[in-house]
C-alpha cells in the first residue's frame, strides 16, 4: 500500500502536496532566519557588553593608576620637614606604589629608578649605608637601560652617582667614592656645561674626599670652583657661599692652619647672620666649632665668647631650663676654671646648679657632680664652711647611688677642707691648686 503523498516513484502525488511542502519549507526557512537573526542580535549584544565591560575595566584601572600617581606626589609633599626615620618610611611606601604602577599598570621603569634612588638617599641620611648602596646600585643599573627611552635618565644618572659617591665617602672607601663622583661631575659638565649649580654637591663631596685622602691642593681646587659657582649664581652673601666658606674652613683645620680656618668660619657665620638664616641651631653648632679652633691657638676669651653665643641661641630656642643650655654653661665654667677665673666659674656653676635642680631634681647625680665642683672652687677661695656644705650634699647623693669612686674622692676633699679650716687661710701654690681641682 502506497502512502498518500507518494506515487510509485516516491514523488508527491499532486500540486496540493507540492503547495504544502512549499509552505512548510517557507515556515521552516522563516524560523531559521528568525533564529539566525536572534543569534546575530545576541552575539552583537554579547560583543557590545564585552566592549562595555572592557572599557569599564580600563576606566577603573586608569582611575586607580591616577590615584596612585597622585598619592606618590602627596607623599613627596608630606615628606617635607619630617624626621629621617619618617622620611625613610614614606620612601618605603612610595617604592611599593611605584612597583604597583610599573608591574600592574604598565607604567615606565623610570618610576622605579626614582623610587629606588629616593629610598637609597633616605637610608643614606639615616646612616644605613649598606641598604643605601643596595638601592642606589639597583637604581643605577635600571637607569642605564633607559638612556634611549627616557630623556631625564642621563641627567638623573649623575644624581645617583653623586649619592653613591657620598655613601662610599661615609664608609671611608675614598677611592671608590672619588671614582663615582668624578663620573657624576663629567656627566653634569656634558649636560649642563662646566661649573654650574648642578655640580655644587658633587664638587663639595669631591673636596671632602680629597681632604680625607690628605690631597689638600685638589680639595681646595674643588671648593674654589664651588665658591665661584655660588657667588655667580646666588651672590657673595648667600647661604650657598657661606657653606663654601665652611667647607674651606674644614680644609684649613685638617692642615692645622687655625688662623685661616677661623677666618673662613667666622666669615660664614657673619654671612648667615646677615641674611637672617632661619636654622639658628646650625649657627649655634658653627659657633661651637669656632670655639674649638680658638682653643687650639689658646685664645680663651674668644673661645668663651663663641660658647656664650651658643648659650644665647639655645636660650632663645629652648628657654634657660634646657639640657643644652646647662651643658654649655658647664662647658664655659670648666674653661674658666682652667684659666683660674674662679669667681666667674663659680657664678656660672651656681646658675647651672639651680637649673639642674629644676631639670633633673635635687637628688640627681648631675646636680651632685656640679656641687662637687662648686665645693672645690670654694675650697680654693678658702671659703671652708661653704665648701664643706657643698661636699656634704654631693656625698649624700653619691652614697645613695652607690658611686664608690665618687664617694672616696669627695671624702678626701672633705678631709682636706677640715684640715685647711683648722690651719686657717693660707697661700696656695700651683701644686696645691691642681690637687684641689683634680677630677673636677
Amino acid at each position: 500500500m502506497q502512502d498518500d503523498y507518494e506515487d510509485g516513484e516516491g514523488n508527491f502525488q499532486d500540486d496540493q502536496n507540492d503547495e504544502e511542502y512549499d509552505q512548510f519549507n517557507q515556515i521552516d526557512q522563516m524560523d531559521q532566519n528568525q533564529f539566525d537573526s536572534s543569534s546575530r542580535d545576541k552575539n552583537q549584544q554579547d560583543k557590545n557588553y564585552g566592549n562595555y565591560a572592557a572599557d569599564q575595566q580600563k576606566q577603573i584601572e586608569d582611575k586607580i593608576s591616577e590615584d596612585l600617581e597622585e598619592k606618590l606626589k602627596m607623599l613627596d609633599e608630606y615628606s617635607k620637614d619630617k624626621s629621617e626615620e619618617q622620611i625613610l618610611n614614606i620612601r618605603m611606601h612610595q617604592l611599593a606604589l611605584a612597583k604597583i604602577l610599573v608591574f600592574t599598570h604598565g607604567k615606565g621603569q623610570f618610576k622605579l629608578v626614582k623610587a629606588h634612588t629616593n629610598i637609597g638617599e633616605a637610608y643614606l641620611n639615616y646612616k644605613c649605608y649598606e641598604q643605601a648602596i643596595d638601592h642606589l646600585t639597583l637604581a643605577l643599573k635600571k637607569n642605564a637601560k633607559l638612556f634611549n627611552e627616557e630623556q631625564e635618565s642621563k641627567s638623573y644618572n649623575a644624581i645617583i652617582l653623586t649619592l653613591l659617591g657620598k655613601c662610599y665617602l661615609e664608609i671611608n672607601s675614598y677611592e671608590e667614592s672619588l671614582d663615582l663622583l668624578k663620573k657624576a661631575y663629567e656627566t653634569q659638565c656634558q649636560i649642563y656645561g662646566d661649573e654650574t649649580e648642578h655640580s655644587i654637591q658633587t664638587l663639595t663631596l669631591m673636596s671632602n674626599c680629597h681632604t680625607k685622602m690628605k690631597d689638600f691642593d685638589a680639595s681646595e681646587d674643588c671648593i674654589t670652583k664651588v665658591f665661584a659657582i655660588t657667588e655667580a649664581k646666588y651672590g657673595y652673601k648667600s647661604e650657598q657661599s657661606a657653606i663654601s666658606y665652611i667647607e674651606k674652613s674644614k680644609i684649613y683645620a685638617c692642615q692645622e692652619n687655625w688662623k685661616d680656618a677661623i677666618q673662613c668660619l667666622s666669615s660664614a657665620i657673619d654671612m648667615l647672620i646677615e641674611i637672617n638664616y632661619q636654622k639658628t641651631e646650625y649657627v649655634a653648632e658653627l659657633y661651637q666649632q669656632l670655639s674649638t679652633y680658638y682653643e687650639k691657638i689658646e685664645q680663651i676669651d674668644e673661645q668663651i665668647a663663641c660658647l656664650s653665643k651658643v648659650k644665647q641661641i639655645y636660650i632663645e630656642l629652648y628657654t634657660t631650663q634646657d639640657k643644652k643650655v646647662i651643658k654649655i654653661k658647664r662647658q664655659i665654667a670648666i674653661i674658666q676654671l682652667k684659666q683660674e677665673k674662679h669667681q666667674d666659674a663659680l657664678a656660672e656653676l651656681k646658675e647651672t646648679e639651680d637649673l639642674e635642680v629644676k631639670v633633673y631634681g635635687e637628688g640627681s647625680v648631675q646636680v651632685a657632680k656640679t656641687q662637687k665642683i662648686i665645693g672645690s672652687i670654694l675650697l680654693l677661695l678658702q671659703e671652708f664652711r661653704d665648701a664643706l656644705n657643698y661636699f656634704q650634699k654631693s656625698l649624700k647623693t653619691f652614697e645613695e647611688n652607690g658611686m664608690k669612686k665618687a664617694v672616696a674622692e669627695v671624702k678626701q676633699k672633705i678631709k682636706r677642707a677640715k684640715e685647711m679650716k683648722e690651719k686657717g687661710k693660707t697661700q696656695f701654690n700651683l701644686k696645691d691648686r691642681q690637687n684641689i681641682m683634680q677630677e673636677y
